[in-house]
């Protein structure tokens, strides 16, 4: 590991760093799917069937299968297999991993249930690990401007004396301390852009960081305000938000058909719903102006 990025065991702290892109974009993407393994809630489903497991294969994978496997209903992750299909093109049959014997086995369908995420089948992570990109990108960006705000200024330096003394002095104004320039000759080998030059100010940076978040809770289906406005909204401006969650509402759909067959099969009295976060998909927003 890194020296720079190392775990402090004391505390349980680490130093966060935009420079460590891979690791900061798979902390979003853990807790933007966090949220998101929250989204339904189930009733009645047996203990060996945890609902967590569930939206983990659904989210991350599309589909899965449930069956019955050594007397206990699960949930497995798979792939479709071989070239059986019914005439619609559908798989008759799919090869599962086994995580408790490490190795895969191949089931008919039609002795389980096959669950979808969606119609198409093709979970939501591509919209988790897009959004997680974009989220990380502007965080830094963010981070970046919010230090030069210490400053307000860019240095040109013209050689590399000049340059190693402009980075000592922004080393110490990103540490916060007090920094100065005491030589006439290296004040003279800099030139500065001030802060008049640099068009992307902080609430237009601010404003770019709120809209891309905006766009990935419409699309998982929470509401967010993205208006920017300082003032308090005016009441047209409530009544006029837009409440369209296609994708959940094909979850949901989704998730309600293979609860319907799980019952069943298995003769069970199990039910899915959104959970309360996600509730104004359902009832158009009304909880929302509340």
């Amino acid at each position: 590991m890194d020296k720079t990025n190392m775990y402090d065991n004391m505390t349980g702290l680490s130093e966060y760093k935009t420079t460590d892109k891979m690791n900061n974009v798979l902390n979003i993407r853990n807790m933007l799917l966090n949220k998101t393994l929250t989204m339904f809630d189930y009733q009645g489903l047996p203990d060996s069937l945890p609902y967590t497991e569930i939206e983990k294969v659904l989210q991350l994978h599309g589909y899965g299968f449930i069956t019955m496997y050594d007397d206990k209903i699960v949930v497995l992750n798979g792939e479709y297999y071989g070239t059986d299909k019914d005439i619609y093109n559908n798989y008759l049959k799919i090869r599962c991993f086994i995580p408790s014997k490490n190795n895969y086995e191949i089931f008919n369908i039609s002795d389980g249930v096959l669950i979808k995420n969606d119609y198409l089948q093709k979970g939501i992570k591509y919209i988790i690990d897009k959004y997680s990109y974009l989220i990380n990108e502007s965080e830094i960006t963010l981070t970046i401007a919010n230090k030069w705000k210490r400053s307000g200024n860019i240095f040109i330096a013209n050689d590399d004396a000049t340059a190693e003394s402009v980075k000592s002095y922004i080393n110490k104004l990103n540490q916060g301390e007090d920094s100065f320039i005491i030589s006439n000759l290296l004040y003279d080998s800099i030139k500065v852009m001030t802060e008049s030059n640099n068009t992307n100010t902080t609430s237009e940076l601010i404003e770019y960081d709120n809209y891309i978040k905006s766009l990935l809770y419409s699309e998982i289906g929470l509401f967010s305000n993205s208006n920017m406005k300082k003032e308090r909204l005016i009441t047209s401006e409530i009544e006029n938000n837009s409440f369209i969650y296609p994708l959940t509402d094909n979850m949901l759909n989704s998730r309600t058909k293979f609860i319907d067959e799980l019952n069943k099969k298995y003769d069970l009295e199990c039910s899915v719903d959104f959970s309360s976060s996600w509730q104004h998909t359902e009832k158009g927003g009304d909880e929302t102006n509340e």
